[in-house]
């Protein structure tokens, strides 16, 4: 390799300091590690006029709560599983978790018909509960019992909280799950996959009980994905609804009482708002995602969009059933509502009706119009599930949907979708009083006097944080961690001062302090983990003298050199 380094020639000239640099061994002890997350958000919105800053944010009042679930979301987990790498579980501790398995079911006392005070009455609530909770319970317990599912950790854990009950969804990453083989029908093998299981509970004498749950493999969606994406292409793109587990529990007749007539004048009135947004390295496609129209000339989309641009791309691109845009920069963002707004020189469009998501109801229908190729538009449906704040919708999405408009029965928007929630049969969307305050801030202003940073110069200050000397910023979960550290065997073959460690939706991003850089660039001194890449498979598919990217079939490692920094950036794929 061009940049392989030979350490005995440069221990001659460097000090003893140096010596100490490149010997730092990279440590994960997160009780001696301090945690600030905004660092870099903050860096980021300091750079728009500040009569633009969204203030916007979502008080939450139920921390409390979402920990409890967290903690009863991983406890039913392990009941239904059984213990990370369960691959030897004694037939006792197997009949205990089942035993305690049961014993969390929802299992309420249900009335006596006032008519007849030998019998149950068969139409109250309570025997309804009985019967979803008794036919699901079992049923998945059973089902889990033949997938023979080895997971080595507890993924993203994701809560909501609506009416009576409280859902919570946990992904499992790079699981284990066993299928059939094609090769012998007699005999199994293990597929790797990602799981997703989804629990809803009640609440019974004062404790939270399971009262319904189903799961899903990333193949789950497959199917229904390959119908909505030809329909991209269709004049009328109204894709066919899916056909949800949640179902037992939630009516959807409100839906399939809609007028097809309905669907259509959504469709027409907003498809043309649709944008479709790319971002390339070096003419390669690094992240998509949707946005549409909030006023002339102003594109919305997420902010996890533009920061994964930020990270990995050179530019950026927009275009429509319209043509392409002429992007001028990014003139405002929120972080913590996921919010990003995009200003493009040629974009003349009527921007749609902010309606009052407060107003929506659980089981009322829900619409969303997005592009998955970027060919044009494509309508699908499903239902309000919750409306707390985030709206959460049985509408399966794909990752490039993040940032597409969610509208009501009557055509307005109601939210933003984000990717919180995308590959499963649930999406959850950003409420549109966030939506509303950026119409309302741009609504009297001009385009041509609305200012905006370019993409180039916000790339440039994304990395520019002043760290304090004195700590480390980590927040890479230990279970996460351990996973990514076996790429390119990175403790061992990268030997620099840590100063950042992040984590978020599949992404870590590692940066480094190069207190060498006037003897050698950080580039050379990434030439081991380089190395091992390569002989562990990785296919070099960027070499330059400041940045390099390495490619296999599960993950993107993007090695740069900014400044007097090295930094390393693994994206699951």
């Amino acid at each position: 390799m061009k940049k392989r380094l030979i350490l005995i020639v440069l221990l001659l000239s460097v000090s003893s300091i140096t010596v100490f640099a490149l010997s730092n061994k990279f440590t994960f002890d997160t009780s001696k590690l301090s945690f600030t997350d905004d660092s870099k958000k903050d860096n980021i919105v300091s750079n728009f006029n500040k009569n633009y800053n969204l203030s916007y944010s979502i008080e939450n009042d139920n921390k409390e709560l979402e920990e409890e679930i967290k903690n009863l979301t991983k406890k039913t987990t392990y009941l239904l599983f059984g213990d990370f790498n369960n691959t030897n579980e004694s037939s006792e501790d197997f009949y205990k978790r089942k035993k305690a398995w049961f014993d969390l079911r929802y299992d309420p006392e249900i009335p006596k018909d006032k008519n007849n005070p030998e019998e149950f009455d068969t139409e109250s609530q309570e025997y309804l509960d009985d019967i979803i909770s008794g036919m699901a319970m079992p049923q998945i317990f059973i089902q889990a019992s033949e997938l023979g599912l080895i997971y080595d950790s507890y993924g993203d854990i994701r809560v909501t909280i609506s009416d009576n009950l409280v859902m919570s969804t946990i992904s499992l990453q790079n699981v284990k799950i066993k299928e059939q083989s094609k090769a012998d029908p007699m005999k199994y093998e293990y597929v790797d996959t990602n799981y997703v299981m989804h629990y809803y509970y009640k609440k019974l004498k004062g404790e939270w009980k399971l009262y319904y749950l189903y799961g899903e493999d990333t193949d789950n969606l497959a199917a229904y994905f390959n119908e909505v994406t030809p329909a991209e292409s269709k004049t009328m793109a109204i894709a066919p609804s899916y056909e949800s587990e949640l179902s037992n529990i939630y009516n959807f007749d409100k839906l399939k009482q809609m007028p097809q007539s309905e669907l259509n004048n959504i469709y027409n009135n907003n498809a043309r708002n649709a944008v479709y947004l790319n971002s390339y390295y070096n003419n390669m496609v690094v992240a998509s995602a949707n946005g549409f129209f909030i006023s002339n000339g102003l594109v919305i989309t997420t902010w996890n969009f533009l920061e994964k641009s930020l990270i990995n791309a050179q530019y950026i691109t927009a275009a429509s059933s319209n043509g392409t845009y002429n992007i001028e920069g990014i003139v405002t963002a929120n972080p913590e509502t996921d919010v990003a707004v995009i200003k493009v020189s040629n974009g003349n469009n009527s921007p749609p009706k902010i309606g009052d998501y407060k107003k929506v109801k659980v089981e009322d229908p829900a619409i969303v119009i997005s592009g998955k190729l970027g060919t044009g538009a494509v309508v699908q449906t499903g239902i309000v599930i919750s409306n707390e704040n985030y709206i959460q919708t049985s509408i399966p999405l794909t990752q490039v949907d993040e940032g597409s408009p969610l509208f009501n029965q009557a055509g307005e928007v109601i939210g933003i979708n984000t990717a919180k929630s995308t590959n499963a049969s649930i999406s959850i969307a950003m409420n549109s009083d966030a939506l509303k305050e950026i119409q309302d801030k741009f609504k009297n202003l001009a385009l041509d006097k609305i200012e905006s940073i370019t993409f180039e110069k916000l790339k440039e200050k994304y990395y520019y944080v002043k760290y304090n000397e004195e700590k480390i910023t980590n927040n890479i979960p230990k279970g996460k961690w351990k996973k990514y550290s076996k790429i390119g065997d990175i403790e061992n073959t990268i030997k620099l001062e840590l100063v950042k460690a992040s984590y978020k939706d599949g992404i870590v991003s590692l940066r480094y302090k190069n207190g060498i850089s006037k003897y050698i660039t950080s580039m050379q001194l990434a030439a081991s983990f380089e190395e091992k890449l390569i002989k562990d498979g990785y296919k070099q598919v960027l070499d330059s003298s400041s940045k390099d990217i390495y490619k296999n079939d599960k993950y993107q490692i993007i090695v740069m050199d900014e400044f007097d920094y090295l930094i390393i950036v693994m994206v699951k794929l």
